[in-house]
């Protein structure tokens, strides 16, 4: 069986959305999905109209195998239906490669394009990766010594080194 983790995704806020070239009134949601069986949605905001804001925290399922997942952004038309507004696909090495380690929070916004390829706002999002198999440890521990003996000190103190420029 595939091992899984889990991205914390929370759906902040949408920028600048229409549909068929007219500014979107209201009822607009996210749609977050991994493939066709893992997926979460955000409710819907109400009076947002094109610059929606949802502030909500979704849970994606994440397989290994997975290189990229989707964010939709969506308009209900009407007795239970609702039509793509825009879609962005994000590629995981936005968030596992990057100066920033995979487990804090990565705060991102991405173009949304419509069905016809065409710009049609920006979604905001904070994404952070939860693997279950993870434990934070430090990548160095420094060694004190102590009458003679070497300790390792976890007290969490961090170690600085001046860099001088060259020309000072």
């Amino acid at each position: 069986m595939e091992k899984s983790r889990c991205l914390d995704i929370t759906v902040i806020s949408a920028e600048g959305l229409k549909i068929a070239n007219r500014w979107i009134k209201k009822n607009t949601f996210v749609t977050v999905r991994s493939d066709s069986v893992n997926y979460q949605s955000t409710s819907v905001d109400r009076d947002g109209g094109s610059y929606p804001s949802w502030n909500e925290k979704l849970q994606l399922a994440l397989p290994d195998s997975v290189r990229s997942f989707t964010v939709d952004v969506n308009c209900k038309t009407g007795f239970g239906s609702s039509t793509v507004v825009g879609t962005c696909r994000i590629p995981m090495s936005d968030i596992l490669e990057d100066y920033v380690p995979a487990y804090l929070i990565h705060f991102l916004s991405y173009r949304l394009r419509g069905r016809d390829g065409e710009r049609n706002g920006i979604v905001n999002l904070a994404v952070r990766l939860v693997d279950p198999e993870y434990q934070f440890r430090p990548i160095w521990t420094p060694s004190v010594s102590v009458s003679g003996r070497e300790k390792n000190c976890r007290s969490g103190l961090a170690v600085g080194m001046p860099v001088a420029k060259a020309g000072y």
